[in-house]
C-alpha cells in the first residue's frame, strides 16, 4: 500500500487494479485492444482507443504502452494525447513477433499517428523503419 501511495502514476491493468489494497490516486488502466484509461481518485479523466491490430504477440505491448505514456508526458504532452500515443505504441508492438524487436520507433509511432489509421496492416509495418 505505501509503494502505490507513493507513487505518482500506476499502470495496471483491471485484474491487477482490482488486486491492489486501495486505489492509486493517478492510474492509467490498460484495456488492452480497447484502449486506455486515465483514472484521478478513481475517476475517468481521460480515454483512449489504441487502433486495431492483427495481433501477432503481445509480449512488448505493455512495455511499449508505458515508455510511450511516461516519454510523451516527459515530453510536455496532455494526458489524452500520452494515452493516445501510448495505445498507438502498445498496438503496433502487438503486431509484431518477439519482444524488443516489436517496440516501435518514434517515427514509426508518428507515422502511424499521421496517418489517423485505425487498422494498423501487417504489412505497413511488419518490419523496423530504417
Amino acid at each position: 500500500p505505501e509503494l502505490v501511495r507513493a507513487a505518482e502514476l500506476v499502470v495496471v491493468n483491471r485484474f491487477e487494479l482490482e488486486s491492489l489494497p486501495e486505489p492509486p490516486r493517478l492510474t492509467a488502466l490498460t484495456l488492452g485492444a480497447d484502449g486506455a484509461v486515465l483514472l484521478e481518485d478513481g475517476s475517468e479523466v481521460a480515454r483512449a482507443r489504441s487502433p486495431r491490430v492483427e495481433a501477432v504477440d503481445g509480449t512488448a505491448a505493455g512495455d511499449a504502452f508505458t515508455a510511450c505514456l511516461v516519454v510523451s508526458r516527459l515530453e510536455g504532452r496532455e494526458w489524452r494525447e500520452a494515452l493516445e500515443r501510448a495505445c498507438t505504441a502498445g498496438a503496433i508492438a502487438a503486431s509484431r513477433p518477439g519482444a524488443q524487436p516489436s517496440l516501435p520507433t518514434a517515427d514509426e509511432l508518428d507515422a502511424m499517428l499521421a496517418a489517423g489509421a485505425l487498422i494498423l496492416g501487417s504489412v505497413a509495418f511488419s518490419q523496423r523503419a530504417k
